[in-house]
């Protein structure tokens, strides 16, 4: 009577277990598009970089990772860059600087052929069926010498479903320059504006403010004093709270109403770093000190 309880439980216990839904592993960072788009190689070669000198005020998260003092912005090419580490895609495409070249030409690039193949390939078709699970009977049953026997319940049948085919990859254009490129006004121009962005940045991390930056928002920026309360209310956060929903509602309530979701995620992400920002803060209270004193 016990071993036959025993091997009733025992088989109650996997099919409850196979029961519950498979955990997906979480996405790795590199499929979460982790990187800003490449700058070219050749405006790198034509533009040259404009780079500032190193700082230590501010603070700077990329993607949610926060990045250490002293910065240093620069220009890179057609981007910006702090610390070596690319915080921006193009800000005027390299193409744009092209376009004012004499012997530029716009040229229409078809898809990759394997690329073109597999969009019209079609997904292989999902099978679904209904049963009715008869497994588990009526808990009495387990106590039971002489137990009911088991009704058969028949499947239903199969639901066939075909995903649509997803849509052929459209063809896209390039500039394509024959000869040297030449400098002029407008590119000069287009440099500039680069170049005031970057200056922007410098300014506001020197005069204490912060900023983010992330593949998927533009970048955002704070001023001093919404940045201290930042700095003073996040290591908390991050510390307490291990699921993001919590971790979200906690920086709200914090005042730090000035982020979007996308890049409060990218924070808890790097929760850990409020170990790093703990010192921080603490390193820019001793530095206010000494500041008042001298």
């Amino acid at each position: 009577m016990q071993l036959k309880l025993y091997q009733r439980l025992c088989q109650i216990g996997l099919t409850l277990l196979l029961s519950f839904p498979a955990v997906a592993a979480p996405e790795p960072a590199a499929k979460r598009g982790a990187a800003f788009a490449t700058v070219p190689k050749q405006a790198l070669v034509e533009l040259k970089a404009t780079v500032g000198k190193p700082f230590s005020a501010g603070l700077v998260f990329v993607n949610g990772k926060f990045l250490d003092p002293p910065y240093k912005v620069e220009r890179y090419g057609t981007a910006l860059r702090i610390n070596g580490i690319q915080v921006t895609n193009e800000i005027i495409p390299w193409t744009e600087f092209l376009k004012t070249q004499a012997g530029a030409r716009v040229e229409k690039v078809d898809p990759p052929p394997a690329a073109a193949a597999s969009a019209q390939e079609t997904a292989p078709v999902v099978e679904e069926s209904e049963t009715s699970d008869s497994s588990i009977d009526d808990i009495d049953d387990l106590f039971d010498d002489d137990p009911k026997p088991k009704k058969k319940v028949a499947a239903k049948p199969a639901v066939k479903r075909t995903p649509k085919a997803a849509p052929p990859p459209q063809p896209t254009t390039t500039v394509v320059l024959d000869g040297e490129f030449v400098a002029n006004d407008k590119t000069k121009a287009m440099v500039a504006r680069i170049n005031k962005e970057r200056t922007r940045v410098e300014t506001v991390l020197r005069k204490g403010g912060c900023y983010f930056f992330g593949v998927r928002y533009t970048p955002i920026s704070v001023d001093r004093m919404p940045a201290e309360m930042f700095l003073s209310s996040i290591p908390g956060v991050m510390k307490s709270n291990t699921v993001f929903e919590p971790f979200s509602s906690a920086a709200r309530a914090k005042g730090i109403t000035f982020l979007s979701d996308a890049v409060l995620r990218d924070l808890f992400r790097h929760r850990l770093d409020y170990i790093r920002l703990i010192a921080r803060e603490k390193a820019i209270k001793e530095e206010g000190k000494w500041g008042t004193i001298l």
